[in-house]
């Protein structure tokens, strides 16, 4: 019987499998550092990208905001006069006047923050790419005084409201409608104003008993509205702050926001 002898092959060292292992190692984390370093760069390229918009949104608030608070001090002027006239009871002298102030007093433009820059980041995680401490805090402090400002206009509409329905009581409804125009703007869309009406109409009820009723709920609005004025002014403040703060921090210029994308970023 035949005998068949195996060969023996030589034991591979320990070293030739430590060699086998670092190779590997180092081919793992080698992929590993590169998918890190192509994670950070894109992460980075959407921070700054948020911020650009971000910018762009703080941008159309500060505009918004110096227009809303012009508003509001032209009808704390109007409140003045109304309430100085039945107050002194010289209604009757210009009834004009007096119907143009208690119609032009209850319109109201509310602000209404480009917010949706950081709804997405505070939606998404997206404030976690924030490096900047300051920053971040700056824009949670934005967003606390939006919603402040917006649970002021929605108490104010309840107390024009209940103006409106004593102002119903006071001024003939024939007059009020005169002063309601519609005219043509400059997009040729026809859009509201407010215009004296002609002669000198009088109060349908001036009895003394109404009008201080009047000149009360118009007291608690003006005290409303003048809060509202001091938080439109804060925000703005706050929005010229931290676009100083942004524009710093990643060294953007006009012409950079003007190349980058409007609006939030996609997802």
């Amino acid at each position: 019987m035949e005998v068949h002898h195996h060969a023996h092959t030589s034991r591979k060292k320990w070293t030739h499998y430590f060699w086998e292992f670092l190779m590997l190692f180092l081919a793992v984390f080698c992929g590993f550092l590169a998918e890190y370093q192509l994670e950070h760069k894109i992460e980075k390229s959407r921070e700054k990208q948020f911020m650009q918009s971000l910018v762009k949104d703080l941008k159309a608030d500060t505009a918004n905001l110096r227009g809303l608070i012009q508003l509001r001090e032209d009808r704390h002027v109007m409140y003045d006069s109304l309430t100085n006239s039945f107050i002194e009871k010289s209604f009757s002298k210009d009834g004009s006047s007096v119907y143009y102030w208690g119609r032009s007093i209850t319109r109201r433009e509310y602000f209404f923050s480009s917010d949706g820059t950081i709804q997405q980041l505070k939606n998404s995680g997206g404030l976690r790419l924030i490096r900047s401490k300051l920053i971040t805090d700056q824009i949670m402090a934005y967003d606390v005084l939006y919603r402040t400002i917006q649970n002021q206009q929605q108490l104010e509409e309840t107390q024009l409201e209940e103006y409106r329905n004593l102002a119903s009581k006071v001024f003939e409804g024939a007059e009020f409608k005169k002063l309601a125009v519609f005219k043509k703007g400059a997009d040729a869309k026809d859009i509201f104003i407010t215009e004296r009406p002609p002669g000198n109409p009088q109060l349908k009820d001036s009895s003394p008993a109404l009008l201080n009723d009047v000149v009360n709920k118009l007291n608690y609005w003006r005290a409303g509205s003048n809060y509202i004025s001091h938080l439109l002014s804060k925000m703005k403040e706050n929005a010229s702050l931290l676009i100083a703060s942004v524009e710093k921090e990643y060294r953007l210029s006009e012409r950079t926001l003007q190349r980058s994308p409007n609006g939030p970023l996609e997802k």
